[in-house]
């Protein structure tokens, strides 16, 4: 097993680093540490030769000249190591004490040319998250969330990098790592992830000097020097056929490379450079569109593929401008998560589809299609019901007849909205349009509080047999946007039992869950 470290002014996080690695419960003779110091000036390379004279055999350490990136080091390591393993670790970040063991046995156990270990953020660090709610034996690139990882903190076999010639590209000042992982990935035959043990602790400096986040010593780059994001696009679309396996990993570049993309053309002071940055942007994603791909994203995602893709550079930029204004989402620290929930304004509601009012919606000057904009998907019933606003309650009279009471969001548009039950033995569904908010104030002791009003409204639904059904209140027409209510078991009609009801001075009564 090698361990490859690049170093660059690594101070003082360095010295916990290697000890990380040097402390690993596998034997000692079985890791090895191939250090690269980059031309340090603060005292990293005289603490890397501390430790190659405590460790001499374990710990091999080589200076250079600062290269202004993390690639050529690395590249050094991977030209020294001699493990049957190798893995990535940089100087800032530090390894669980069983994290070499416990991926190595997985790679061991089940053939896998690459491990992904859980990481942990430290400091402040948001690392990403969604790839470690399990572990994966086989975990599949093109239908898994392991493409949202592209950080090089990977076990890797080294016979894979070797028989490709894999290294990480040094013309790039950044994304190096994204774009020699994404060849690790596409060559490799199989892929793990091992969630269920805290594999590496992804520190963010005090100094905001960690190697993701500074290019060091280096020059302002070229305008239009957007390499990273035009390789990756190059590497998945040269190496996937159209189709689903395609847009699975082109929904990662749009969701997060492309928006990282967007807000260095923003932040450019220089309008000319900004323009020849941009047009960096523009050539790989009209190359590589796809409408299937960006049909999966948020609508502010998809509006900005749109403009990109046409190559309307004031119009994407001002669409940056507005996310900035509207919510700060995009941003995350370390995090590789795609854009998110992004509310705007105002919405338009139309044949039970939500559409956003975001830049552009309808404007007749770009003619831009009405899906960019839908985010039905994304908003759902919830977003126009107060859901602690609801009740459920069974008609004493007809035990077969539940009522839902609720209140509607006021900040939203008065969408149609359905209630359905469905029975959970056999699926059954029966669905009703709920009324339209009452005009005068609801005055009804046994509805929630705050259900009172003129955005309250009523619905009574009717099911036509026994049995357990699950209640829940939908966009009108769409399926996909339900809000679940509650599961009620309703016994057979009891003619006895509803003639007390009737005599009764309340026919409702609260509705008994479902156990």
């Amino acid at each position: 097993m090698s361990v490859v470290i690049a170093a660059y002014n690594a101070m003082p996080y360095l010295t916990r680093c290697v000890e990380s690695v040097l402390e690993q419960s596998l034997p000692p003779e079985a890791v090895e540490v191939v250090a690269v110091d980059d031309g340090s000036t603060d005292g990293t390379g005289a603490e890397l030769d501390r430790f190659a004279r405590a460790h001499p055999g374990r710990v091999r350490v080589v200076h250079q000249e600062n290269s202004g990136g993390p690639a050529a080091p690395r590249n050094t390591g991977i030209g020294l190591a001699r493990g049957r393993y190798v893995f990535f670790l940089d100087a800032d970040d530090y390894l669980g004490p069983e994290a070499l063991q416990r991926m190595a046995a997985m790679a061991d156990e089940n053939g896998s040319d690459v491990v992904v270990g859980k990481l942990v953020g430290v400091g402040g660090r948001k690392p990403p998250t969604s790839m470690f709610k399990r572990d994966q034996p086989d975990a599949d690139l093109y239908g898994s969330r392991v493409f949202w990882v592209l950080n090089p903190m990977k076990l890797v076999r080294r016979e894979l990098i070797e028989r490709h010639g894999l290294r990480f590209p040094e013309d790039l000042r950044t994304g190096e790592d994204q774009v020699f992982v994404t060849k690790v990935y596409l060559h490799a035959a199989k892929i793990s992830v091992l969630a269920s043990y805290d594999c590496v602790y992804y520190v963010l400096r005090d100094d905001g000097g960690n190697l993701t986040t500074t290019v060091r010593k280096s020059p302002r780059p070229a305008a239009g020097n957007f390499g990273p994001l035009a390789a990756m696009f190059a590497l998945v679309g040269e190496n996937t056929p159209a189709g689903p396996r395609r847009d699975h990993l082109l929904t990662r570049l749009y969701g997060v490379n492309l928006q990282r993309a967007l807000r260095g053309v923003r932040r450019e002071p220089d309008p000319e450079r900004s323009r020849r940055m941009f047009a960096a942007v523009h050539e790989p994603v009209a190359r590589w569109y796809s409408e299937t791909a960006m049909a999966k994203l948020p609508a502010i995602v998809r509006l900005q593929g749109e403009l990109v893709r046409r190559g309307l550079y004031e119009e994407a930029v001002a669409v940056v401008r507005y996310i900035g204004k509207r919510r700060d989402v995009l941003d995350r620290e370390g995090g590789d998560r795609p854009v998110r929930w992004l509310a705007p304004a105002d919405f338009t509601v139309e044949g039970g589809r939500v559409y956003a009012h975001y830049p552009y919606f309808r404007d007749s000057r770009l003619g831009l299609p009405d899906s960019v904009f839908d985010v039905t998907r994304q908003v759902g019933a919830r977003s126009f019901v107060r859901p602690a606003s609801v009740t459920v309650a069974q008609d004493r009279r007809d035990s077969r007849v539940l009522s839902v009471r609720g209140r509607r969001r006021t900040r939203l548009p008065a969408v149609a909205l359905e209630l359905t039950a469905t029975r959970e033995s056999d699926g059954r569904t029966v669905t009703v349009a709920v009324p339209a908010p009452a005009e005068d104030p609801v005055k009804d002791l046994t509805s929630a509080p705050g259900t009172a009003g003129k955005r309250a409204f009523t619905a009574r639904i009717r099911v036509p047999h026994p049995g357990v059904w699950h209640l829940a209140l939908r966009i009108a027409g769409n399926s996909r946007s339900e809000l679940p209510l509650q599961a009620v078991r309703v016994e057979s009609a009891n003619p006895a039992r509803a003639l007390l009801a009737w005599l009764g001075r309340d026919g409702r009564r609260a509705v008994r869950p479902a156990s």
